[in-house]
């Protein structure tokens, strides 16, 4: 029986550590060049925002600043992440194009294995919400990426419904990615999760709220709606109220190039 891990548990088991609070966020979005700085204030969801972050911090740790090949899956070839890395081949799956993560792609029939361990680097952002089986789809996405390449999943814990009618789910704990991580015996890099009341009140019943509206003050129709926020830096990390979670792993030479 799979033995369940306590959130701290998850995130102690963590390879590298590194501060994720909203003060060493806030300098690295002041880092950015003026175009891409304005859309992380302005446009993008905040949980996306951080889990941006952690993924540039982790680009140096990692040493995966320049990636081959890169799979994006069910995504765009213009993923957030790619502003973080140098990319010399890029291939988004789609179910329009013929890959649905809902099929076993470990058969024989599947017609599309010249992507099987075909790619050093796998995104798979924001996607295992929408399908109706996340454990096959994860194992999907682990058949895509060769021996000694990295996976990076996010998955929201609270979420509002959308994109009917492809959305199956929500609430998925950090320590469900450790599970779908074991499960496929891969090796975890790093979790990460953040936590907001005011986002997940936000979230929840209207929008994804990016940075300026996560502010203190009266920033949005949200904060009518809850008038509290309007007295909540939303940016800060509530240890109480997770919203987001993400993972690196890491696919083995020595299990995979076994079997």
């Amino acid at each position: 029986m799979y033995k369940a891990k306590t959130l701290e548990d998850v995130l102690e088991g963590n390879k590298h550590k590194f501060n994720s609070d909203h003060r060493q966020v806030k300098k690295w979005i002041k880092s950015q060049n003026s175009e891409f700085r304005k859309s992380l204030i302005r446009s993008h969801g905040y949980n996306r925002v951080v889990s941006m972050f952690d993924f540039d911090q982790l680009s140096v740790l990692e040493n995966f600043k320049h990636i081959d090949k890169l799979c994006v899956v069910s995504g765009s070839e213009d993923e957030l992440e790619t502003n973080f890395v140098s990319v010399n081949e890029v291939f988004a799956t789609s179910l329009e194009g013929g890959y649905d993560l809902t099929e076993d792609w470990g058969q024989d029939d599947f017609k599309h294995k010249e992507i099987l361990n075909s790619f050093d680097f796998v995104m798979c952002n924001q996607v295992l919400e929408h399908v109706p089986d996340p454990i096959r789809a994860f194992n999907n996405v682990v058949l895509m990426a060769k021996p000694g390449a990295y996976i990076w999943v996010s998955i929201p814990v609270i979420n509002r419904i959308h994109d009917e009618p492809n959305f199956y789910s929500s609430g998925y704990h950090p320590r469900y990615l450790r599970f779908l991580s074991d499960n496929a015996k891969l090796d975890t890099i790093h979790i990460g999760a953040w936590r907001s009341l005011k986002y997940k009140l936000f979230a929840v019943s209207r929008n994804w709220p990016p940075y300026r509206k996560l502010k203190r003050g009266l920033r949005s129709n949200s904060d009518l709606i809850f008038p509290r926020g309007m007295f909540l830096d939303g940016t800060k990390l509530d240890y109480k109220h997770l919203v987001d979670t993400w993972g690196l792993f890491y696919k083995p030479k020595k299990q995979f190039l076994k079997s």
